[in-house]
């Protein structure tokens, strides 16, 4: 049939198709692994666990790696195993501090230049108190913290103690659990009678207990002008020979002038204690004057490294006890962060007491008790000492009695 011609303004007719029509394809979108269900159902829990723990932690715990580390330079003499220890170390690195350690002796560290120092840890108050004043005087900022506490003794080795105990100078001390004795309590009076009458070790039949030396009977220290240890003994032989402390700088000198030659009597130069740890020390320092807390973190270490005591080095203890309070003065406030961690921090503290120191408490005062614990624990014997203390005198008697008996530089202190 023919089609008709659209009419005028009329649009013409699609044209239908008879073709048939081409198949479609659904592609279906692949789910991503960590949005399906299964592995939803066991992530989220997880998730929300750890979720609610960074939220806890992160005020205490997560900033820490952001904060500064600071560095202290710090000056001391006998404190240094302390701060070069490396437990020490690392704990104070958790609590974002690091110490250079500038070493010499403790009045020397308090009598030079501050300057370039953030603290200053004085081995007792003798020292200490040349700083002290020096601040007050300045008005500079300062802060102190008393951590540590360690009696003054005389080192010795046995086969030596054992020739003063014949000399009746020397009286072992009772120690439960142990065969033989490491501790002997020192009758100062006689003991410095053999000094003052120059007794050689041959004169007092070392050789009955296998000692050959025929050097004179002493007990040799640090540096007077600079230790707090040679300077702490000026005081107690003084002390012991007149029985109380000078009470003038006019005093001081007449008592230093007669007890110098106690003290130096064989013209020996200072000598460092750590010899005394060294095989030369049986010779050249048969007697040496330390703190109690170096012989304990030596048997402690000993102990540990070997299973057994050091049975030859033994401990002489004075019947008058000189305890030296370690001192640690802060110069500015990020060492005043130190010096209060060392008195609080436990695990410092406890550190403390396995390097031999009896860490002090500030509200209960020693912890002696603590430091016998853990010796016992860790099969060292626990010394005695006596209860009769060795006053030092006041701060300028003592300047006058160092400088006169260390024969101190010019300008000392």
């Amino acid at each position: 049939m023919s089609r008709q011609p659209p009419l005028k303004g009329e649009r013409p007719a699609a044209a239908v198709s008879t073709a048939a029509p081409e198949p479609g394809f659904a592609v279906r979108r692949r789910t991503r692994w960590f949005l399906r269900r299964r592995f939803l159902r066991a992530f989220t829990p997880v998730a929300s666990l750890a979720l609610a723990g960074f939220v806890t932690l992160f005020p205490a715990n997560l900033t820490l790696p952001f904060e500064q580390l600071v560095t202290l330079n710090g000056s001391m003499g006998a404190q240094t195993h302390f701060f070069k220890d490396d437990r020490v170390r690392e704990l104070l690195l958790r609590h974002h501090l690091r110490v250079n350690v500038i070493r010499q002796g403790s009045i020397a560290a308090v009598m030079g230049n501050l300057d370039s120092l953030d603290f200053v840890f004085a081995s007792g108050e003798p020292a200490a108190e040349f700083l002290l004043e020096r601040r007050r005087t300045s008005g500079e900022y300062f802060s102190t913290y008393r951590p540590f506490v360690s009696p003054i003794v005389l080192a010795t080795y046995r086969d030596y103690a054992e020739t003063l105990h014949a000399e009746g100078v020397a009286t072992p001390q009772d120690t439960p659990g142990f065969d033989r004795p490491y501790y002997y309590d020192l009758d100062m009076d006689k003991f410095l009678g053999l000094v003052n009458d120059k007794k050689s070790w041959n004169d007092l039949d070392g050789r009955a207990h296998g000692v050959i030396n025929s050097n004179q009977v002493l007990a040799q220290t640090p540096n007077v002008c600079e230790s707090n240890s040679g300077s702490t003994y000026v005081g107690l032989v003084s002390y012991t020979v007149n029985g109380r402390v000078p009470a003038t700088e006019e005093e001081a000198v007449d008592f230093a002038t007669k007890i110098k030659p106690l003290i130096d009597l064989q013209g020996l130069p200072p000598i460092e204690p750590e010899i005394y740890f060294l095989d030369e020390g049986r010779q050249r320092a048969p007697i040496i004057v330390l703190y109690e807390r170096q012989y304990l973190a030596h048997q402690l270490d000993h102990r540990e490294q070997s299973g057994q005591l050091d049975d030859d080095r033994v401990l002489l203890y004075p019947d008058r006890t000189s305890q030296a309070q370690a001192v640690f003065v802060a110069l500015n406030e990020n060492a005043a962060r130190l010096g209060n961690l060392l008195d609080s921090d436990p695990d410092l503290r406890r550190r403390a007491l396995e390097l031999g120191q009896q860490v002090l408490n500030p509200a209960k005062g020693t912890s002696g008790e603590d430091l016998s614990a853990l010796l016992a624990e860790r099969g060292v014997p626990v010394p005695s000492s006596s209860d009769t203390g060795a006053l030092l005198p006041a701060l300028p008697p003592l300047k006058k009695m160092i400088e006169i008996v260390g024969d101190c530089p010019p300008g000392f202190p």
